[in-house]
Order: structure tokens, then sequence, then C-alpha cells
């Protein structure tokens, strides 16, 4: 939302960062799935069921955004930070289980593999259930000249990171899912909520 304001601080936990200013209060909105629900058995050990990450992130971002409208604000400067905004911060829970349950070490490259493909997960789920929301009850009243509004989603901004470091940033970029489906999908009916994670 840089186009809509400053980011002065992060909330109490630093996990989310959203603009402040003289009209508005940034509130947090959070949630979590828990990820080791979405193993299942297959006949080569445990696998994560991404149809069924999918319908769960499906209801909790409906949830989430339906908290923007049925929540009490102590404050008008709240109200109007997250009806303009609508960010929600959806992560995850049960992690360390799902490393368990693989028999994966916490401190190994199989775990820090399992931590990308179902973060990567995590987020095209959220990124399209918002999509979803746009097509359903309309974009975020902020969303024109946003980064999602101009084709840029979170990881093309490690292309803006490495070019202002002067081409250093070492990490995997790669990616499993159909981020060009969801980049389009995105340019049609925008997004319901500036943040998702």
């Amino acid at each position: 939302q840089q186009h809509a304001g400053v980011v002065h601080s992060s909330n109490l936990c630093t996990e989310i960062t959203l603009n402040t200013s003289h009209d508005e209060i940034a509130v947090c909105n959070l949630g979590s799935i828990n990820l080791v629900a979405h193993l299942s058995a297959q006949s080569s050990g445990f696998e994560l069921d991404f149809s069924k990450i999918k319908r769960t992130i499906s209801t909790a971002m409906r949830m989430l955004d339906n908290v923007i409208d049925i929540n009490y604000y102590a404050v008008d400067k709240a109200r109007n930070s997250n009806q303009r905004h609508r960010p929600v911060g959806l992560g995850i829970m049960g992690f360390q289980d799902c490393l368990h349950r693989l028999r994966v070490p916490y401190a190994s490259e199989a775990a820090v593999e399992f931590a990308d493909r179902s973060m990567e997960m995590v987020a095209y789920a959220a990124y399209w259930a918002s999509t979803e929301l746009a097509e359903e009850r309309g974009r975020y009243a902020s969303f024109p000249g946003s980064l999602w509004d101009r084709g840029i989603l979170p990881q093309d901004t490690l292309d803006i990171l490495s070019a202002e470091r002067g081409g250093y940033v070492e990490l995997d970029r790669s990616a499993r899912l159909d981020w060009e489906r969801l980049r389009a999908r995105i340019k049609q009916h925008g997004m319901r909520n500036s943040n998702c994670l």
C-alpha cells in the first residue's frame, strides 16, 4: 500500500506492516490454519493436500474479511483503515507437527524445502480467495494504484529489492503453482484485501 501512505511501524508482534496517518490507525485481522490438518497419508508417506488447503483458506479468508465489517472499533481511525484497505493476515500453525509427521529434522534442507512448498500453497490459495471475494463483493477501496493493481505480486518485489541492492538477493525463486493464471485473475477481478498473509 505504498501508494496510499507510509508505514511508520509494525504492530506489536511485527508480523504485519500497515499504513498509519492522521486519520488511520493500522488494525490486525489475523488468523491461522493448522497445517498438519492438511497432511494426507499417501503410499509414499504424508503429503500436503493442496485442494484441502484451498478449501480451508477460502473459508478462512471469507471469515477474516467478514471480521472487518462486523468488528467493534473503539476509534474511528481504526474503522477507516480497515474499511479502506481491508487487510488480513492469514498464517499457519502446526509447522513443527508437520515436520515431525514427515520425519524431517527441523534444521535441515528438507525442512526449508517443505517450508517453501507449503507457504507457496498458502500464499497462492489466500491470494486466489481474495480475488474470489473481490469478484463477489468488490475490490478494496484503495486498490487502484496498488502493487496488486499494477500487476506486482509480493514475490515480484524481490526483483525490486535485488535491483536496489545491486543484484544481490540470494533466494530460491522457483515456483510450482500456476502464478500466471492467478495474475490474470487479479487483473480481471482485483483483490478484496490489501494484505493477505
